[in-house]
């Protein structure tokens, strides 16, 4: 395989086209170090964001249904949300009960991933939860979303019919599968039948 070098591109000049308390939206001008070639690129930048997959004590999953105003539609999401220049721990506890009235005794952070490579330098920081304690949500002005609790078979099935498609979600429960998969396991053992049946 051919060296591939550490740095293949060189920044001339870069500025804040837009920015607001969440984004920035950056445009570079960029140089192929190995020809000299330059081209613009326009990213967004932006704190990094924390997702939950939480787990009832009967097992359920929480989900929210939230209406998205670039797809003009109900989306169904895992909480989360920006970090807002909290430890991405906090932000998740924090997201977790504005957003489902839910408090985790416990929580564990599983991983984290790039959102948009191409687009975006956010990195999206997935948590598991669970020991939940229900209470009242506090939602934004800007958030209209009710509380779901399915069952994982039930997530599973609405994942393959395109009926939960948000891909942050998607990578968060792909991320959390064997950690989920195990702690389903513990707290929910399955059921025998009576004896003699």
């Amino acid at each position: 395989m051919p060296d591939v070098p550490e740095h293949p591109f060189r920044t001339i000049s870069s500025r804040v086209a837009y920015a607001n308390p969440w984004i920035q939206l950056h445009e570079h001008e960029v140089e192929v170090v190995a020809s000299g070639h330059r081209f613009p690129y326009s990213f967004l930048s932006s704190g990094p964001s924390v997702m939950v997959v939480a787990v009832t004590r009967q097992g359920q999953i929480v989900l929210v249904k939230q209406y998205r105003y670039p797809s003009k539609e109900y989306a169904y999401e895992l909480p989360g949300g920006g970090s807002t220049g909290l430890s991405v721990r906090q932000a998740a506890r924090n997201e977790l009960r504005e957003e489902t009235g839910y408090t985790a005794r416990h929580l564990r952070k599983l991983g984290d991933y790039v959102v948009y490579c191409g687009l975006s330098n956010e990195v999206c920081h997935v948590f598991l939860a669970h020991g939940l304690r229900s209470g009242n949500a506090k939602l934004e002005q800007t958030e209209h979303l009710t509380v779901e609790l399915v069952d994982y078979e039930q997530l599973r099935k609405m994942i393959r019919g395109g009926e939960f498609r948000d891909g942050m979600g998607l990578a968060a429960l792909r991320l959390a599968e064997p950690d989920l998969e195990k702690l389903l396991k513990a707290e929910v053992p399955p059921q025998t039948s009576p004896q003699g049946v």
